[in-house]
């Protein structure tokens, strides 16, 4: 398994060979792999290639490229999300789940 660091510098300070996108694809790859490759909204479980990275506080309202803003999401899931509030979106389609306390621990 791929270890998570809190941001693509970090693999770039921790392995020295590594050029910057490929410690920036090695971060999104240990994202996606805490994760056991599941949607963290509906659960599904995909294909690493298969997975998006979702900012848990979208950009558009201040959210960091940081480990703990970024959780893995299928392609519909992370469209249908948009720039809505998580927690929000996530009720209002799948009611509440105990997927919520997952996200919780992630980015707090």
């Amino acid at each position: 398994m791929t270890p998570l660091f809190p941001t693509p510098n970090h693999y770039l300070y921790n392995l020295i060979t590594m050029t910057s996108p490929e410690a920036k694809k090695l971060w999104r790859r240990a994202i996606k792999e805490h994760f056991h490759c599941q949607c963290v909204y509906c659960g599904e479980t995909y294909d690493p290639k298969e997975l998006t990275l979702d900012h848990v506080h979208p950009k558009t309202f201040g959210g960091k490229d940081i480990t703990s803003n970024l959780v893995p999401a299928c392609v519909k899931c992370n469209q249908d999300k948009g720039s809505n509030n998580w927690l929000s979106w996530m009720r209002a389609t799948f009611g509440i789940t105990q997927r919520e306390k997952l996200i919780l621990h992630h980015i707090n």
